[in-house]
């Protein structure tokens, strides 16, 4: 089928998911929010190994708040770990293993890696049910929106097939699915389908084989470009394999204990972890390098469709985004750039945020087509 003409391309940010006291944190917050989850957890008999985990992470970003390498976000630790630029910390740390064995640099690097995308998935699961009753109206208004442009108000299906809306976010949380389905958008028919599948929210993201990653272009999707929590990833010598811990049409909290991360794990680089990606994972994986990273086919495979879907941009909504990460930024902006059809884009920002990256995208990054801002929180 051909692409639906005029699209209407949304791109989220992590200020959509932020509230100060009721939200998720920004990078620069994430240290804090971990430690909060520490105390919360410690002395669980069910979560001791996502508490070491956890401390690791802290130790990890409280060491390296100062110094010749410095990192105050979680993203930013990890690229300093991928470029082997911590191995001497990970090596002092190690040694105080009781009954270590002897490891290379590599193992070093890959469970630090690890344990922080655990620590990030288990302490955005605990906050969820807290989080969802500050933003979901934010979400399920903006849902409404985007639908409601279209002038559509037939049952559920209908609606996705003929939406010129798709949606891209760069969070890890659930909120836009949890809003999706508790804004009664989905009829009986649909609720037989996986939440994920291309006949709802067609995000890649129904769990199986991930060779077999399925997105429609002729529909509504919401794509999640860095994963997902709730989701878990795992490689063998032949295949990646993507699987679903809850359902998230069907609601209830998710808690994450050891068994949920290490309860069927393999030793050594075949263990499953969460289906989280850092801008450097997604760098190395999209520059075509040779790598064995278990969301490799998730990665390159959603980041192909986001290709294929900006080149029919009519509009793009940019929405709580920062541009703060060259690493990270530098693909968005590409795929502006491959939006030859689009007419105007849309910034929607703090007041001093609709400015700096207004000045940005069209002083730096020349980027030619109309930005209008929108200074209004999400």
């Amino acid at each position: 089928m051909s692409i639906n003409s005029g699209l209407r391309v949304y791109v989220l940010g992590a200020g959509c998911s932020y509230d100060e006291q009721h939200g998720y944190p920004l990078g620069n917050g994430f240290l804090s929010e971990l430690e909060i989850y520490a105390v919360k957890i410690h002395g669980q008999m069910d979560c001791k190994r996502i508490e070491e985990s956890v401390q690791q992470t802290v130790e990890l970003l409280k060491h390296y708040q100062s110094g010749q390498y410095q990192a105050s976000t979680i993203d930013q630790l990890i690229n300093l770990i991928l470029r082997h630029q911590c191995d001497d910390y990970l090596r002092e740390m190690y040694s105080r293993t009781p009954n270590k064995i002897n490891v290379l640099d590599t193992a070093l690097r890959f469970d630090a890696v690890r344990n922080a995308k655990i620590s990030a998935s288990a302490c955005f699961l605990k906050k969820e049910a807290q989080v969802m009753n500050r933003l979901l109206p934010k979400y399920q208004a903006f849902i409404r929106k985007i639908f409601s442009e279209s002038g559509i108000s037939t049952l559920c299906s209908a609606r996705l097939q003929s939406s010129n809306a798709r949606v891209f976010s760069f969070n890890y949380d659930r909120l836009f699915e949890l809003a999706f389905f508790g804004a009664g958008f989905v009829d009986d028919y649909l609720k037989s389908f996986d939440p994920y599948s291309p006949e709802i929210l067609n995000s890649g993201l129904n769990a199986g084989n991930s060779e077999n990653i399925k997105i429609l272009e002729d529909r509504f999707c919401f794509i999640k470009l860095h994963g997902s929590i709730g989701f878990r990833c795992k490689r063998d010598v032949i295949s990646q394999t993507i699987y679903r811990d809850g359902h998230i049409a069907n609601w209830k909290p998710l808690e994450a204990t050891d068994e949920m991360f290490f309860g069927s794990c393999v030793p050594g680089q075949f263990r499953d972890a969460p289906l989280i990606v850092f801008p450097f994972e997604k760098d190395f994986i999209l520059s075509g390098k040779p790598n064995t990273l278990a969301s490799r086919d998730y990665i390159s495979k959603i980041w192909a469709y986001a290709e294929i879907i900006f080149q029919e941009a009519m509009e793009i909504f940019i929405i709580g985004y920062s541009f703060c990460d060259p690493m990270d930024s530098k693909y968005l902006i590409e795929l502006i750039r491959k939006a030859k059809k689009c007419r105007q884009i849309e910034i929607q920002n703090l007041p001093g945020e609709c400015e700096r990256i207004t000045s940005l995208l069209s002083g730096d990054y020349a980027i030619r087509v109309p930005i209008r801002k929108n200074a209004n929180k999400f």
